[in-house]
């Protein structure tokens, strides 16, 4: 489970520029406690950040969006790493992971377990392959840190990657923003119990068809959409966060509460809701066609 923290606007560049995208994964150590670290992020005055931040026991924590470029790789010094772009900052390429710990710390079993199957996550996201130069260490970047540490291969972790990882839900149901429509509405907490609908409700739940989309049986997301059960509702329970750039499985579409002039929702594998206008596929009856 992945919890969304986030950091001061300072400390990271909201988007990528024009053209880039997350083509690596760079492996960091906060050379310190995970509180101390995180504490780093949340300075606004540090202008230090990561994506993701990984504790000896194996928690994980989201500080930026994977969308949004993070401050942890931006400094060159004898780099060593084949596929470094000249003259384009680092960080507008890369997505950055922290671990807790010293250089010469061994890595506990969880904390090595979460950051291969979130390595794995992020790799099926991006399309980035699962190899050592697209996996690197911040030392190659910047020669005069000893960032990871001096006890972790690359190779040795990326075996560890899971080759079919699991739906990433990133970051935990009642922490990020997820958007429906154009706008930002907040998760629901993991607790919280769907209200009651009444019968004069504005919209209708009617079912539109259980139409199979036989064609396609795969949408993706193209932001960060709240999955929700039960219901075509913004007011149901959330299930989990789906980040951007996600292919979920769905079994068909209907008619639920009415979304930025957007009333499709799709319905995964499991029952759960999914608006349609976060997907490329915001009209489904296009797609199934």
């Amino acid at each position: 489970m992945i919890q969304w923290i986030g950091c001061p606007s300072s400390n990271f560049r909201k988007g990528r520029p024009f053209g880039l995208r997350p083509e690596a994964i760079v492996i960091h150590i906060m050379d310190g406690s995970f509180a101390a670290g995180e504490g780093l992020f949340r300075n606004p005055s540090t202008q230090k950040s990561a994506h993701y931040g990984i504790s000896r026991d194996g928690e994980i924590h989201q500080y930026v969006d994977e969308n949004d470029t993070a401050f942890h790789a931006g400094i060159v010094v004898n780099p060593a790493w084949s596929l470094l772009k000249q003259r384009v900052n680092p960080n507008f390429y890369t997505i950055g992971i922290e671990h807790e710990g010293r250089p010469d710390d061994v890595w506990p079993l969880a904390q090595l377990t979460a950051s291969a199957t979130l390595i794995g996550q992020i790799a099926a996201r991006w399309d980035i392959p699962r190899d050592d130069s697209h996996v690197i260490r911040h030392h190659q970047i910047r020669a005069s840190k000893t960032c990871p540490g001096n006890w972790l291969e690359i190779g040795e972790l990326i075996k560890q990657v899971p080759t079919t990882p699991a739906l990433a839900v990133t970051p935990s149901v009642a922490s990020q923003p997820a958007i429906e429509g154009g706008t930002l509405s907040p998760s629901a907490p993991a607790v919280a119990v769907m209200p009651a609908i009444p019968l004069d409700h504005a919209i209708s739940i009617a079912t539109v068809a259980t139409q199979n989309l036989a064609k396609k049986k795969v949408v993706l997301t193209i932001r960060n959409v709240n999955l929700r059960r039960a219901q075509p509702l913004t007011t149901a329970q959330v299930v989990c966060v789906i980040p951007a750039h996600t292919e979920v499985q769905i079994s068909k579409f209907e008619a639920g509460e009415r979304v930025n002039g957007n009333s499709y929702w799709y319905v995964d594998v499991q029952g759960n809701y999914l608006w349609a206008g976060a997907t490329n596929a915001p009209d489904p009856t296009v797609m199934a066609a």
